[in-house]
């Protein structure tokens, strides 16, 4: 009897170990997953913060280049978009004004001279005092009483003075068109016959150009016409610049409705021809965009107005601005520099090569081929 209770004792102090066992087991199961979701939920909570710290300082970040960001330039944009035309405008000007280039000329006198084939150096020579006497007659000759000048023209010496290319035709005293009317674009080009070649070389007859030396006097002209193409090239390219391109209306509707500062400098700045004909050239448009924001105080005052950006950004917007305005400037000087090489280019070319051609027209002449 005794011996079995000590067997049962020993069984139930057996089991109770094992129970106890099992239960620590369970307990430290259950410490660590209660520290391992702990550990889980710190980590959970440090990336939040982090998250949320991250996206405050974007929006921060985001706020701040809202508050000083500056706007687009609607006026900017337009001139953009309308340069381009512009630029083709000039090219297919220019082209037209080539002999049989088909560019409007109103007197007829002018228009046979720029076009019609080249008479003999007396006519040509006739043909521009006919013009001038039209046209262009200046004060002093109406006061000599010249037969053909009883009053001075609206324009005297359009085609003989350079303002005529740089500022266009008018009375002494007038402002510096950089928009020409149709009148003006025609003393540019009176002006740019005399200054290249007024007595271009003569253009002979079919029956002497089948001759010997007719066609060795075809060859001489057109080695003379090269060159002075290369000079007249220059010159078209200027005038060219000076005409109202299609849409240069339209562009200045649109600067008057973008920006008060832009509208102010236009209405302040713009030369009289554009105003006037209510259109503008590449010329002008150049104008504008060089000078409208360094040389007017009214963008100066919009943009303190509207932006707010640091102080080295607003400086380096400034002097930017003004850096273009000089590269402008530069450019103009480059185109007056471009005109005097193609002029001087023009004389050498009349004093090395016409005597040559004129000895051979005499030939040609000599032959009696009619």
């Amino acid at each position: 009897m005794t011996a079995a209770n000590v067997a049962i004792t020993g069984a139930i102090g057996s089991l109770g170990s094992a129970l106890e066992y099992e239960l620590n087991s369970i307990d430290s199961d259950i410490e660590a997953i209660g520290g391992k979701v702990s550990a889980t939920s710190t980590t959970a909570s440090n990336t939040e913060r982090e998250m949320t710290a991250q996206a405050q300082q974007q929006g921060e970040i985001d706020s701040t280049l809202k508050e000083t960001e500056l706007p687009l330039d609607p006026c900017a944009t337009s001139s953009s978009i309308y340069a381009m035309q512009a630029m083709h405008s000039v090219n297919t000007t220019a082209s037209s004004y080539r002999p049989g280039g088909g560019a409007s000329v109103q007197n007829d006198t002018l228009r046979k001279a720029l076009n019609g084939p080249t008479p003999s150096v007396e006519a040509s020579r006739r043909a521009s005092t006919s013009i001038h006497e039209l046209l262009y007659c200046d004060a002093n000759e109406a006061v000599l009483g010249y037969p053909e000048c009883k009053t001075a023209s609206s324009m005297p010496d359009g085609d003989a003075s350079a303002d005529s290319l740089y500022s266009g035709a008018g009375m002494p005293g007038k402002d510096a068109d950089l928009t020409y009317n149709p009148q003006q674009l025609e003393a540019a080009r009176a002006y740019e016959r005399m200054s290249i070649d007024p007595e271009p070389p003569q253009y002979i007859t079919r029956a002497e150009e089948g001759t010997e030396v007719g066609k060795l006097y075809i060859a001489m002209q057109k080695a003379y016409m090269a060159n002075m193409t290369s000079a007249a090239n220059t010159l078209n390219s200027v005038i060219a610049s000076r005409a109202p391109f299609a849409d240069g209306a339209k562009l200045i509707s649109e600067i008057n409705a973008s920006s008060d500062s832009a509208q102010r400098y236009f209405n302040a700045n713009a030369s009289p021809g554009a105003k006037k004909l209510g259109s503008m050239s590449l010329a002008e448009l150049e104008e504008f965009e060089a000078g409208r924001r360094w040389r007017n105080p009214y963008w100066q005052i919009e943009m303190g107005a509207v932006a707010d950006p640091t102080k080295l950004a607003r400086e380096q917007l400034y002097t930017t601005a003004f850096m273009a305005d000089l590269s402008y400037q530069n450019y103009q000087r480059s185109q007056h520099i471009e005109v005097l090489l193609a002029q001087i280019l023009a004389v050498m070319e009349r004093t090395g090569e016409r005597p040559l051609l004129d000895a051979q027209l005499q030939r040609v002449h000599a032959t009696n081929a009619r």
